[in-house]
């Protein structure tokens, strides 16, 4: 994420804290429930909606521009399906100044890559070396995104990956691989437990003991500070490692040092338009779609979340982030001064 972006969201909470009014800084969009593999942990391409024209997609970036959006994280099902996709990126960078993070699979990047030319951040999904990525996604998937990692490379992207930790790579060996990919491929590596909700994932299928989570979270702590490829804030691991019980995506009591900021500071729109605080709250809570009453309107009709606490670590970030904390605050900001983040 550019500095600059940093600060003009930084800007907006403080306003928002200030105000009373926060307004959506970063908004995660669904362009697909389609995708191109199947991993055991996922349910999203079982999902049935109509998806946005790119029409509607732009009116829907003209509308978020408006309220202040400096962040659009996209993500599906798998974005690069889309023929459109290197429009919608390009709208929303060059025509709306918007910040813009894709997250991928990576099998059709080699093809698609000229329509990335634009694209600011780039996250690619890798579990583990080849046994262990086949084992939690699908046989053949591990090729695929290497090769996805290789092209991003050679075109000196601003490269991250997400590593989904299970029962097959809660372990130092799996991390140690995929550190040493990092320093190989010039990325960042991230880490997320099992966190999607019914409607989206099936989570339990793979998740080790908290123990095992604890275990490898203490691991990832460690390598961070001798100073690995790992993006994941240390606000965050500790938060992940003190989380009551991973086998709940999510619980009503927060932290204490901090509350949950989905539907005030971010949000999620869906693949149909439908407008949610997050991605956990997909078909759980009262919504409205932009497309039928405008983004403002749907955006600020959303209720109070019923949850503070999640296994989420992007909102995780984001909280802590938005609650003003400011370790994480400088943690980041470093980052970004170094090109890490």
């Amino acid at each position: 994420m550019k500095f600059a972006t940093m600060a003009k969201a930084g800007l907006g909470v403080f306003s928002g804290h200030i105000t009373g009014k926060p307004a959506p800084l970063f908004v995660i969009l669904s362009v697909t429930n389609r995708c191109v593999s199947s991993c055991t942990y996922c349910k999203i391409p079982g999902r049935q909606h109509r998806e946005m024209t790119t029409e509607e997609l732009k009116s829907l970036m003209d509308q978020i521009k408006e309220m202040g959006t400096q962040r659009l994280g996209i993500w599906g099902g798998e974005p690069l399906v889309r023929d459109d996709i290197g429009e919608i990126i390009d709208y929303a960078v060059k025509e709306k100044g918007i910040y813009v993070t894709l997250d991928s699979n990576g099998y059709l990047l080699p093809e698609k890559i000229d329509q990335l030319k634009n694209l600011p951040h780039l996250i690619l999904s890798i579990d583990g070396p080849e046994e262990i990525n086949d084992a939690n996604r699908e046989p053949g998937g591990f090729k695929k995104v290497m090769k996805a990692i290789e092209v991003a490379s050679a075109r000196k992207m601003n490269l991250w990956t997400i590593t989904v930790l299970t029962k097959n790579n809660s372990n130092p060996q799996a991390i140690d691989y995929l550190l040493d990919l990092a320093d190989k491929y010039n990325f960042t590596t991230t880490y997320q437990v099992l966190h999607h909700n019914e409607a989206m994932g099936n989570s339990m299928i793979l998740k080790p003991d908290d123990e095992e989570y604890r275990k490898i979270i203490d691991y990832l702590v460690q390598k961070k500070r001798e100073g690995r490829r790992i993006g994941t804030s240390f606000g965050c691991f500790d938060y992940l490692k003190n989380y009551p019980d991973y086998s709940k995506y999510k619980i009503p009591e927060g932290p204490g040092e901090w509350k949950c900021w989905a539907g005030k500071f971010y949000a999620n729109v869906d693949v149909d338009g439908s407008v949610y605080p997050c991605s956990l709250l997909i078909e759980e809570v009262p919504h409205q779609n932009f497309l039928e009453v405008g983004f403002k309107k749907a955006y600020e009709s959303l209720e109070p979340v019923p949850c503070q606490r999640c296994l989420a670590t992007c909102y995780s970030e984001y909280n802590m982030l938005f609650s003003l904390n400011y370790k994480t605050i400088f943690e980041w900001a470093t980052a970004f001064r170094k090109g890490k983040k």
